[in-house]
């Protein structure tokens, strides 16, 4: 993998590189970055790290650990994705080391970038960001769908790119909050969908690359797709529920004011889930977001041959809205 520092823009951060990342959209940075990033050899097999949370693939092995190394106000943050790479993080967001197994592919390491360890890092900044994907509509701004893996958010953004719409995010949005109101800030060019989704109204066959060797998921480009560069007007949230096998294509539901915090709490990123300061500013923004955006529930009907009619059901609520 080449080594010659890049800039990058990803959720409002402009990101100097030192490893090529192709799925970014690159910047000209006329002012210092908020994030570099390099390229280091593996942890010491002695260092002192202090683990204190785990994620974990539903029904299967640990997937990321994350810890501190050495300590006081300022650690280093350590997230560990076994048998695959190391990252380590500076306390404010602003330097990332990745630490790649010998044999790791180079398009694993970018994916575990880009889609794993910058969306926690935006945390650290300052800044909201959700798991979540998200679209522009012309002429209302853009619309984002927030849930856990496998509730259908890329494949839905995929289904309203297909009509027209411009893809804004795949699985972070960025919130800024300014004024009385609220923007999107674009994450990069791209979604991830798995093969069965395209060509079946979704998207046509045989496009895009692969994410990660361990994965069979396909990286559909912004060759492909229709991009939002600019951030955009936040116009509503949709929490996304478990599909149901009968009734319309797209059941949507207003959120209490209280469901509406708490259903978004689940979902946004937070790198240090001990760190009371980094929980409060999250906090806060997410009671000011949901003050300010509406927060809905979506219920999906099962089916590819659906989507279309989901999103236009989708979009006429969020014109109303």
């Amino acid at each position: 993998m080449r080594t010659d520092t890049r800039a990058y823009a990803f959720c409002g951060v402009t990101v100097i590189s030192d490893l090529e990342l192709p799925q970014l959209r690159r910047v000209r940075s006329r002012s210092e970055p908020s994030c570099s990033i390099a390229l280091g050899a593996p942890l010491e097999p002695d260092a002192r790290v202090t683990w204190f949370h785990q994620w974990r693939r539903r029904r299967g092995p640990r997937w990321l650990s994350l810890g501190r190394i050495g300590g006081g106000s300022r650690p280093r943050y350590l997230l560990r994705f076994p048998a695959l790479a190391d990252f380590e993080v500076s306390a404010d967001g602003g330097r990332i080391v990745a630490r790649p197994a010998a044999t790791l592919p180079d398009e694993t390491l970018r994916h575990l970038l880009i889609d794993q360890v910058l969306p926690l890092d935006t945390s650290r900044h300052g800044r909201l960001s959700l798991h979540a994907s998200a679209v522009y509509l012309r002429g209302i701004g853009t619309i984002a769908f927030v849930g856990e893996a496998g509730r259908g958010k890329s494949t839905l953004a995929a289904a309203f790119a297909v009509a027209g719409a411009r893809v804004v995010a795949d699985d972070c949005l960025a919130i800024e909050l300014a004024g009385n109101g609220a923007a999107a800030l674009p994450a990069y060019p791209g979604l991830r969908l798995w093969p069965a989704s395209t060509g079946r109204g979704v998207l046509p066959p045989d496009r895009g690359g692969p994410v990660a060797h361990y994965t069979t998921k396909r990286r559909i480009d912004g060759a492909s797709l229709r991009y939002q560069h600019a951030p955009s007007p936040l116009r509503a949230l949709f929490l996304l529920r478990p599909r149901a096998s009968r009734g319309p294509a797209a059941a949507i539901t207003r959120c209490g004011p209280a469901a509406r915090v708490m259903g978004l709490l689940r979902y946004a990123y937070v790198l240090d889930v001990e760190d009371r300061a980094e929980l409060a500013g999250v906090f806060d923004r997410l009671a000011i977001t949901a003050a300010r955006v509406p927060v809905l529930r979506l219920r999906l009907r099962h089916g590819y041959s659906r989507l279309a009619s989901a999103a236009e059901m989708i979009r006429d609520y969020a014109a109303q809205t």
